[in-house]
């Protein structure tokens, strides 16, 4: 079984250091590398296989924000979750939109961190339950503001979508946005696993019914 190939960013190598023991002790997992800031991560992720990246927000010279942006659009396959001091939900949904999977704080529990690693490569999203509580409408019905799938797309999500309901081909969409096609279906991917749709058919319903189409 291959193991699961994750990067730690943060800018204290202390918390490299300690989350590479870790994911060290733990079976199916591999550690691909630490960087202290986000052009590090990009350096690592350029010269080998990663899978996962573990990415603190704050960080010099390019922060977790921008990173994650720039792996979403470069390398969609390698899927970021976010690490924080802080539960702060206008914070994680910046990072949300900006490409993460998930959200962690950085004092949770190893088992924790193990959990949200395997959930994430499955494709799910995950999101520490300390910040589902401040964060989150479980009952949907409640209130208009509740957190919902469409939240959970970036922005260059939002424009494959668009293109594919337009009949665009996997070609045609990767020139429109001057990206390889690999990349297309990497992004079309992602968007499948983060609203639990299996084929194009079922993601057109979901652009028609969440007024994505204009």
């Amino acid at each position: 079984m291959n193991k699961i190939k994750i990067v730690v960013a943060d800018d204290h190598q202390v918390i490299i250091d300690g989350l590479e023991a870790i994911l060290r002790d733990s079976q199916g997992l591999e550690f691909a590398g630490g960087g202290l800031n986000g052009h590090q991560v990009i350096e690592i992720v350029e010269s080998r296989p990663v899978d996962i990246v573990l990415m603190d927000i704050n960080m010099p010279e390019m922060d977790g924000l921008e990173c994650t942006a720039y792996l979403n659009k470069h390398y969609p396959e390698v899927r970021v979750i976010a690490l924080s001091m802080h539960d702060n939900p206008r914070l994680a949904k910046r990072m949300i939109k900006n490409g993460a999977f998930g959200f962690l704080l950085k004092n949770s529990s190893r088992d924790k961190i193990i959990e949200a690693i395997n959930q994430v490569h499955q494709g799910k999203n995950y999101f520490d339950p300390n910040l589902m509580q401040t964060f989150f409408d479980v009952d949907e019905k409640k209130s208009s503001s509740s957190f919902s799938k469409k939240d959970l797309l970036t922005k260059r999500e939002l424009e494959i979508i668009q293109l594919i309901y337009e009949e665009k081909t996997t070609g045609e969409i990767a020139d429109h946005l001057s990206i390889s096609t690999h990349t297309v279906e990497s992004h079309r991917a992602n968007i499948l696993l983060k609203l639990e749709i299996k084929t194009s058919i079922g993601l057109v319903k979901w652009a028609i019914q969440n007024e994505m189409t204009h």
